[in-house]
């Protein structure tokens, strides 16, 4: 039996846990003893610990775990169904990686025979990175409208397409990942060097305000929609509407939809406002049920069809390596290896232990190299890079514990949200308008995190630096036209996503897949006694010979060429329709057949 028994009522205040804390009070309740890292714990206590730290992540390694990523293949323009039916799978996928991942941060080992450590020896729980969200739908999407383009879909469903891009961002991460091992295994005073917090704070701010962008458009009810909303009303003078909430279909920003959004919202406030300590630290779980509540009813057709147990590798993906993605994947894990020094400081901040000497380098270099190794075992488990996740931090203040008996047990519920699989589709079901209420925060807390790391050594030369890089930064996140060709075309094109920068016009337009086109040499004849007739009809052959004829099939030959003429390399643009219908669209004569791949 544990030490303090089962329920350890001696060992921990449960009425600090549970008592709501009223601002307009005065002093409030006690906080509860202190536990330390290597204190033992009651099973109950270890078990109350662990539930906290899992639902204060479990929204977030939802979505960026495959909520979001496979979302994206379920739309008729870009649909990959086994992508899209893989959704399910993948949450619980996440959900039972990131358990594992997290036994091995919290447990720490010694590597026999060098003086680095695996492992932190916190409570540095794992869960799936938001850094590396962008790129993965970006390669899924890619792959399938690059298949789309070059007539490889069946009947608009590009079936195995997108997993092949999923496969792809899989492989380039695993190869990436050791880019964060080596850092891990430098001299302290290196990294220290490669890594100053001003740079990487600066870095964590712009991916934070990245993200911030997507999550603003989920409240108003989806991404895609949000992203096409102004271009198709420009264009056909009806509003964009999202599909991606269940059986209701709204124009963006509905107030439908941001009024959900806003309920989880507000409730997740009231939560810090007057909320119980254990309310406090899972609030963004809670937030989000509340939504739930609030819309009152969603679609249960795949909660229904779920199995009720899943595990790893019931669904797999084809690794493979995309060397146009490999920088990218590689300055997230950049900014992925800033994020975790950040983290691992804050623990031991919060978990009462020294934030420099010899014991704090060893626990960030074990901290490095269990990401790194971490976020490569997580592709084989075929999941997202997986990173320490800060908010965590602040379950720990809360709580008052440090144990890592808690981070196990958190372990242990990830493990079990993740096998259950009716859990993942309920997850899955979710108006995506709701969880918009929920990433907001999360991708919001992503640039908090930032900001407290670049601003912890403010120094004029610091504050110059920081000035520079999100002045940069977030100008060219609000005005990305700047350095994607501009112009009507650019407005016009596709999905509004173009990438010419400053890249050759030649260079881009090689990225279009070849398109083969069969072409009629000679048409089908009969010869009836001298008489020679053409013909294109299916039942030709078999009405001349039944008029006793001769027939000589159709002569054809294949053609393959290569679009030239595009002003970006997404496939999709107007200036692609012909000169002609171009010049109709900047006239405002647009024909719908050149939007039929963009709408």
């Amino acid at each position: 039996m544990p030490p303090g028994g089962i329920v350890g009522a001696d060992k921990y205040d449960y009425k600090y846990l549970c008592l709501p804390s009223m601002p307009w009070s005065k002093g409030g309740v006690a906080p509860p003893k202190f536990l330390s890292k290597d204190e033992r714990l009651p099973l109950v206590v270890a078990l109350t610990m662990g539930l906290q730290h899992a639902l204060a992540m479990v929204a977030g390694i939802a979505t960026s775990g495959g909520l979001l990523i496979a979302g994206d293949a379920c739309f008729p323009w870009q649909k990959d169904s086994a992508m899209c039916d893989a959704r399910e799978y993948m949450i619980s996928a996440a959900w039972i990686t990131s358990g594992i991942l997290t036994i091995i941060q919290v447990f720490r080992a010694k590597i026999l025979g060098t003086p680095f450590y695996l492992g932190t020896g916190l409570i540095s729980v794992m869960g799936t990175s938001f850094t590396f969200l962008p790129i993965a739908r970006e390669m899924v999407i890619r792959e399938i409208r690059d298949a789309s383009a070059s007539g490889k879909c069946d009947g608009g469903d590009c079936r195995g397409f997108g997993k092949e891009g999923y496969g792809k961002f899989l492989g380039t991460c695993m190869v990436a990942s050791l880019f964060e091992i080596a850092i891990s295994m430098m001299p302290s005073k290196v990294r220290k060097r490669l890594f100053p917090p001003v740079v990487t704070g600066a870095a964590v701010m712009l991916i934070g305000v990245s993200l911030i962008s997507s999550g603003i458009k989920y409240v108003g009810g989806g991404v895609f929609c949000g992203e096409n909303d102004f271009s198709r009303a420009a264009a056909f003078g009806d509003p964009q509407y999202c599909n991606e909430n269940g059986n209701v279909i709204l124009p963006f920003g509905s107030a439908e939809y941001v009024g959900l959004a806003a309920s989880v919202i507000a409730f997740t406030v009231f939560a810090q406002f007057a909320g119980s300590p254990f309310l406090k630290s899972t609030c963004i779980f809670w937030g989000l049920m509340f939504g739930c509540f609030v819309a009152g009813y969603f679609n249960d057709y795949k909660i229904r069809n779920a199995p009720w147990f899943t595990f790893l590798w019931d669904i797999t993906f084809p690794l493979g390596f995309s060397k146009e993605y490999f920088l990218p994947i590689v300055i997230g894990f950049f900014v992925s290896t800033a994020e975790t020094i950040g983290d691992v400081t804050n623990t031991c901040f919060y978990s009462r232990l020294p934030t420099e000497g010899a014991d704090f380098e060893s626990r960030v270099q074990g901290g490095l190299l269990a990401d790194g190794v971490n976020s490569l075992l997580a592709a084989l488990f075929t999941s997202p890079p997986n990173t320490t996740f800060s908010q965590n931090n602040g379950v720990i203040q809360l709580t008052q514990c440090a144990s890592r008996a808690a981070g196990f047990a958190c372990a242990f519920w990830l493990i079990l949200f993740g096998v259950i699989g009716k859990i993942g589709a309920a997850f899955s079901s979710i108006p995506i308008c709701v969880v918009g209420g929920v990433v907001l925060q999360c991708f919001a807390m992503v640039f908090v995190s930032g900001m407290n790391i670049a601003t912890r050594h403010a120094t004029r030369r610091n504050n110059y630096i920081l000035m520079v890089a999100l002045a940069l930064g977030i100008g060219v996140g609000m005005e990305p036209q700047l350095f994607e060709g501009g112009g009507p075309a650019a407005f016009y094109g596709g999905n509004l996503r173009h990438n010419i920068g400053f890249w050759p016009r030649h260079k881009t337009c090689d990225v279009f897949p070849s398109v083969t086109t069969t072409n009629t040499v000679t048409a089908a004849s009969c010869d009836l006694d001298g008489y020679v007739w053409t013909s294109g009809d299916e039942a030709f052959e078999t009405t001349c010979a039944d008029l006793g004829g001769v027939y000589a099939a159709a002569v054809t030959e294949d053609v393959t060429e290569t679009v030239k003429t595009c002003t970006n390399n997404n496939g999709f643009s107007a200036a692609s329709c012909g000169g002609d219908d171009f010049r109709e669209i900047l006239t405002g004569k647009t024909k719908r057949n050149c939007y039929r791949h963009a709408w």
